[in-house]
């Protein structure tokens, strides 16, 4: 397994070399034709400056050789030169866009050809109104000169501009090369020399495995002795005719029979199991083999057949194992737990197979699950008892409350105190005991919802909060939430931030203005919810108790409830799968966490 993993390893390591070589390679690649292609739009830029020069000299020759001659021909190279320069112009201002310094050199340099065209055209327009003011303009040796040489000198400092950015980028391309012909060296290096470690871990693991089949070779009656000898129920069976050549003594004592009844039998010889378990375990093994083909079949099949088979089916079932009711010789049953593997022994295919006796086990589970059962039907009885007795108190508590309020109406007169007191407990008694009730039957309730749903905690708590604005206000608390998870939870869940909202701005301080934050955080396998409040704080003695039903820590009078909030609150959460507990400082305040898993 080390040698495997080590190949493993190392063939992995020359992957990514090779491709971060790749990588490498393309990144350097697109480097250099960019690069190529920036040297070429450098050079583009210095032949349009080049020809730039070219087209006003051809334009100034033209215009001059008229004015000189009055002959028309001459501007024949003028008008050709116009639209070039204006061509050339507009590409010298797109090829240098990219260049804020060229491209504020090319303001310049077009200004000053808009300013000798002009003066070119001025010439010729006065030559053709045979006006002899024409050669000064075209002759001016001093202003047209001036024009000119500042073209020029702008042209070349231009063309230096180029040719410095030409060889800079000729520098970087050289580095590219450079730097692509290095690592492709040294990853040539480093694959040579880990192909060479590789082949020489293989030769060597080959050497050992000869060694190690060679010794296997030996070993035939090491396997024997340790087989005969394992604490655990084994047999060896024939490929192809599965029947049974070796059994240690654990074997004979599980199924009661001699050495000489099982050797040279098979198993279904033996009837080591009843043809209504055949029937059961049939479906069982052609489902894990994908066999559409019956066991009959199956049992026909050759030696070569039937080790793939049996190959397949122990791949398929990994270390599952099979349950199996088998029979002993005198008529008893027990449940094992059936296992097998194939071995090689002096050029023969085996299959090894053991059984475990789980009867105690099986015996357990089975009383698990009619507990199990019993218990579902006793909480059915329940729910339906709670939802009954609910039903049932309600209507009397009903009477009570209504008999109760026509009583204080028609005493709200009545000149005794204590005797409208007095009733004023019993509707008040009645009020709190139907309360009661409806939390009791909500709380039998919890657990009755299907399946998890998706629930983004986050849209749930906006829908509490706006549900509670009206006490919120009237409290004035302030409510400070952060972005709550998704998870997948139950419908109770909108109960626990209810409960745990409306407890933080019950037991709030009464010298200081109410603060609620509520937040998560994710802990890899779930999230951790908290509702923090700066209220009057819970002494640690109790912070077991306060989860308990109808466990109060403060009277009626100083707060209202049931006792049943937290209650509910610990069941929904641990329904969930999760835990919640209460961290707190007396006057300063409490948290209340709890978990709910991500699945």
């Amino acid at each position: 397994m080390k040698i495997k993993t080590s190949i493993t390893l190392l063939v992995g390591i020359i992957l990514l070399v090779l491709f971060v070589t790749l990588i490498f390679s393309l990144v350097s690649i697109n480097r250099l034709q960019n690069n190529l292609k920036v040297q070429v739009h450098t050079n583009t830029v210095i032949f349009e400056l080049k020809d730039n020069l070219t087209f006003l000299l051809d334009a100034e020759t033209g215009a001059r050789g008229f004015v000189i001659t009055s002959d028309t021909s001459y501007l024949h190279p003028y008008y050709l030169a116009l639209p070039k320069i204006a061509v050339n112009t507009n590409q010298l201002r797109e090829l240098t866009q990219d260049n804020p310094i060229q491209q504020k050199n090319q303001d310049t340099l077009e200004k000053l050809i808009r300013q000798k065209l002009a003066r070119l055209a001025t010439g010729i327009l006065l030559k053709k109104q045979a006006d002899e003011k024409a050669k000064p303009v075209i002759h001016s040796s001093h202003e047209g000169n001036s024009i000119m040489e500042k073209i020029r000198v702008l042209n070349n400092s231009m063309q230096a501009e180029e040719v410095a950015l030409d060889e800079k980028r000729t520098s970087n391309t050289k580095q590219s090369v450079e730097n692509t012909q290095t690592l492709f060296i040294v990853e040539g290096l480093f694959s040579i020399l880990t192909t060479v470690f590789l082949a020489f871990m293989i030769f060597r693991e080959l050497a050992r495995r000869k060694q190690t089949e060679k010794e296997l070779a030996n070993s035939s009656e090491r396997f024997l002795k340790i087989f005969a000898e394992n604490p655990i129920a084994m047999s060896l069976s024939e490929i192809g005719t599965s029947k049974i050549r070796y059994a240690n003594e654990r074997y004979y004592k599980y199924f009661g029979y001699s050495e000489e009844e099982v050797i040279g039998h098979t198993s279904h010889e033996l009837k080591l199991t009843s043809p209504e378990e055949d029937a059961r375990l049939a479906p069982i093994l052609l489902g894990y083999l994908s066999e559409r083909r019956s066991i009959a079949e199956l049992q026909k099949l050759s030696k070569e057949e039937t080790a793939q088979l049996l190959t397949g089916l122990k791949k398929a079932m990994g270390d599952k194992g099979l349950d199996v009711l088998y029979t002993r010789k005198n008529g008893e049953t027990f449940n094992a737990l059936l296992s097998y593997d194939l071995i090689e022994l002096d050029g023969k295919k085996y299959a090894v197979t053991s059984y475990m006796d789980i009867s105690e086990q099986k015996e357990a589970e089975n009383k698990i699950i009619a507990y199990s059962t019993e218990l579902e039907r006793k909480n059915k009885e329940i729910e339906q008892f709670a939802y009954v007795a609910s039903h049932d108190l309600q209507e009397p508590l009903r009477s009570i409350t209504n008999f109760s309020t026509l009583l204080t109406e028609k005493l709200e007169l009545y000149p005794d105190n204590e005797t409208r007191e007095y009733v004023g407990y019993l509707n008040g008694g009645a009020k709190r005991m139907s309360s009661i009730i409806f939390d009791l039957l909500e709380y039998s309730r919890i657990g009755n919802t299907a399946s998890k749903v998706p629930i983004d905690t986050d849209k749930l708590l906006k829908e509490i909060l706006i549900d509670m604005s009206a006490g919120i206000k009237e409290s004035g608390t302030e409510i400070h939430v952060q972005k709550l998870p998704v998870v997948q939870g139950y419908t109770y869940l909108k109960s626990v931030f209810q409960n745990l909202i409306s407890n933080a701005i019950k037991f709030k301080d009464k010298e200081r203005q109410p603060v609620v934050t509520i937040s998560a955080k994710d802990n890899g396998k779930e999230f951790q919810f908290s509702v923090q409040d700066n209220g009057i704080g819970i002494e640690e003695i109790y912070y077991e108790r306060i989860f308990l039903i109808f466990q109060r820590l403060h009277t009626r009078a100083e707060y209202e409830g049931t006792g049943i909030g937290l209650a509910h609150c610990k069941k929904i959460i641990e329904l969930h799968g999760g835990k919640i507990w209460v961290e707190s400082d007396i006057g300063k305040g409490s948290t209340f966490y709890f978990t709910l898993p991500k699945t």
